[in-house]
């Protein structure tokens, strides 16, 4: 099992500066590789408390400049709200000033006053989305891009320079939380990446699917998706669940709204069909119950804990690999370092171990 670090910088309820927000989780950025964690990761958001990161690609080119191995996941790059050919150009630098080590991870975002603080319509979002993704990854290749379709024909044939310093072929994910936008993961060829979202007995189906259609378009196995969650690991098993109780319901709740997830505004969104049907859901449970819901489903606990946890999500969804996120809902800095200190210390040298089914 390949595992990672997702950070999020996020300034929550504006308890802090933003500045200290940003020295927070580089500092934690910084200990993903000498602890251990194969990947490091960024979100992309724009404008608000929630998420205040920017430009991931930036963010880990100044982290390639401060390690030697990890690999840097861009977690990921929202598609609809860039120019393609700046894309290309963007993760080609960062495999360069990394010698190799950028993933390239894409997603097509979930905000609408994101979308229409840029100025593009949401309703665009699956159509950009596929026609960028098909350019960009054909680009990274050849190293020339030549724009064609509704939203990106303009572009003439360009050499991009510098040239790839190597294949993405095996360095491609994209985010997959939709049955909408499983099939052009799988389509695409990327390594899926899924949030926690609801009982993992229940999302049994949708990796299948991912590996079904895998198989159909590419005549092999699919790569392990990857499960990403938030983290509290503590050796007291009564501080990791009322740190989880409360920090991870802080976050949840801010999820809720930035996405306005309760909105009726997915109902008229080509391709969020899953997200306007759960919008009903939210609604009929309330708000308290679903925050503790998304609390049951992510990773927390001791060490022990955990790993009898995510053994028991491999019988229910199959081999995953796993990305958490330990910066969260107004958690301290220093309670964030020691819950990653422990878990890399006690959890990860056990899932490192373990084997493919």
């Amino acid at each position: 099992m390949k595992v990672g670090l997702l950070m999020v910088f996020q300034n929550f309820e504006d308890g802090i500066s933003d500045t200290e927000a940003w020295a927070r989780d580089i500092h934690l950025a910084g200990l993903a590789e000498p602890l251990g964690f194969d990947v490091l990761s960024a979100v992309e958001h724009h404008f608000y408390n929630y998420a205040m990161s920017p430009d991931n690609t930036q963010f880990l080119s100044h982290m390639a400049a401060k390690t030697q191995q990890i690999k840097l996941l861009t977690g990921a790059v929202i598609l609809p709200w860039h120019n393609p050919l700046r894309v290309v150009e963007r993760m080609i630098v960062l495999d360069h000033l990394s010698q190799g080590r950028a993933l390239f991870g894409i997603g097509r975002g979930l905000a609408r006053r994101e979308y229409d603080t840029f100025g593009v319509d949401m309703n665009e979002a699956r159509d950009r989305f596929d026609e960028a993704a098909e350019l960009i990854i054909e680009a990274l290749e050849s190293g020339i891009f030549e724009g064609r379709g509704k939203h990106y024909g303009h572009q003439p044939r360009t050499q991009i320079r510098p040239g790839p310093y190597a294949s993405f072929k095996d360095r491609f994910y994209a985010v997959g939380m939709s049955s909408d936008s499983v099939p052009i993961v799988a389509r695409l060829g990327a390594k899926m990446m899924s949030f926690a979202q609801k009982p993992w007995a229940e999302m049994g189906p949708h990796f299948d699917t991912f590996r079904t259609l895998y198989q159909q378009h590419h005549g092999s196995r699919a790569p392990s998706p990857v499960c990403v969650d938030f983290l509290s690991c503590d050796e007291s098993a009564e501080k990791a669940e009322a740190d989880a109780r409360e920090y991870m319901a802080n976050y949840y709740i801010t999820v809720m709204e930035h996405y306005e997830m309760t909105g009726d505004h997915f109902k008229q969104m080509k391709g969020y069909g899953d997200y306007a049907s759960n919008a009903e859901l939210l609604k009929e449970a309330g708000m308290d119950e679903a925050a503790n819901g998304f609390v049951d489903i992510n990773t927390w606990g001791t060490p022990v804990q955990i790993l009898d946890k995510l053994d028991q999500r491999r019988t229910q969804i199959g081999d995953f690999d796993l990305t958490v996120q330990v910066s969260y809902g107004g958690l301290s800095g220093a309670d964030a370092e020691k819950n990653m200190r422990l878990f890399c210390k006690e959890v990860l040298p056990e899932l490192r171990s373990w084997q493919t089914y």
